[in-house]
């Protein structure tokens, strides 16, 4: 009777020890993550051909061809998307067509330098050899890791997937939020004739994401989509991206350009399309009722953070791009999407 006494406090002192060890951690991990911000802003934008002056690193003609043609030139255009980022007041902004890491830098030293704004950048460096272009990931705090994907052998020989050359996920923890947040940011295959790779793209990224998904968790889909699908109409990459596999089971993803009236969804300077989403998962719509969570506020385009000079470049803008004056000249041919979610 004795040792069994014994061995039974032995066993309490033991699982009351790993509780306090696993506590301990959690709250060590807690305070060392940073303090959430009141409100979250998620902003993204295509920031068209972002390669700056120095064109010996370039592999490609059409890299060197697109790239800024002066010092000057590159210096305009960092300083005027760092100037719409800024007047956004994003926590989270996912940048497509930039060159790498070198046009992450000078965005945060002009948001630095010019605005007193302080941001991290994440970057790895993608698989488009022909364009070079990529995409990366700025923010203000919460990152906790970065990473790409690759298929495996047997994805690739199925020949449902079709690889995404251009892509970046990040995650995010703040102190008082339950939920980790997930973020990919991608551009996908461009023009209606490419709707086929596109598709089997969707579906590659949205099993990339399924654990988190299945879990419950936070997780956001941003970028420009090339998409030929407008808001509602499930076909194509959209399909996957909000459907999933289209069982019962599977995690709705929501499309927030729905939020908008149908005539204020435009996404691009040029063509009447939609081709840049912020879709997000169920759990970002609603306010948890035991725990604080980001919740859905709004959802904007701004134009006007692109539009200069006289008015829209139209077709001009493709055609002179390189050789309008920069005070005409519009900072893309996208405009920024820009969600806000509130903490509560």
């Amino acid at each position: 009777m004795q040792k069994q006494y014994f061995i039974w406090v032995c066993g309490a002192i033991f699982t009351l020890g790993g509780w306090w060890l696993s506590t301990a951690s959690a709250q060590s991990a807690d305070a060392e993550r940073d303090p959430a911000p009141a409100t979250l802003v998620l902003m993204s934008w295509n920031v068209e051909w972002m390669f700056d002056h120095d064109h010996a690193d370039n592999r490609s003609d059409l890299a060197r061809e697109q790239s800024a043609p002066t010092a000057a030139y590159w210096k305009w255009k960092v300083a005027a998307v760092a100037r719409a980022i800024a007047a956004c007041d994003a926590t989270i902004v996912a940048l497509q067509e930039i060159e790498g890491s070198q046009t992450l830098a000078a965005i945060v030293k002009e948001l630095r330098d010019q605005h007193h704004l302080t941001y991290r950048y994440a970057f790895i460096e993608g698989s488009d050899g022909f364009t070079e272009q990529d995409v990366g990931i700025l923010q203000r705090s919460g990152l906790t890791h970065y990473r790409r994907h690759e298929q495996s052998k047997t994805m690739f020989d199925s020949q449902l997937y079709y690889n995404v050359s251009k892509h970046l996920v990040a995650e995010y923890r703040w102190r008082e939020v339950a939920s980790p947040l997930t973020v990919m940011n991608l551009h996908l295959r461009a023009t209606a004739e490419s709707e086929k790779e596109r598709t089997r793209q969707g579906r590659l990224a949205r099993v990339w994401l399924e654990p988190e998904l299945v879990a419950g968790q936070d997780v956001v889909v941003l970028g420009d989509l090339n998409s030929e699908h407008p808001v509602g109409e499930l076909a194509g990459e959209m399909m996957y991206f909000v459907a999933g596999d289209q069982s019962p089971q599977a995690t709705r993803m929501v499309d927030l350009l729905g939020q908008l009236p149908e005539d204020k969804r435009r996404t691009h300077l040029i063509l009447d399309k939609q081709f840049d989403r912020i879709l997000v998962s169920p759990s970002m719509m609603v306010d948890a009722p035991n725990e604080k969570d980001w919740t859905f506020d709004q959802i904007r385009i701004r134009p006007d953070l692109v539009i200069q000079g006289q008015g829209n470049d139209g077709y001009d803008h493709w055609s002179k791009r390189l050789t309008l004056s920069t005070e005409e000249l519009d900072v893309s041919d996208h405009y920024p999407v820009v969600a806000t979610f509130h903490l509560r």
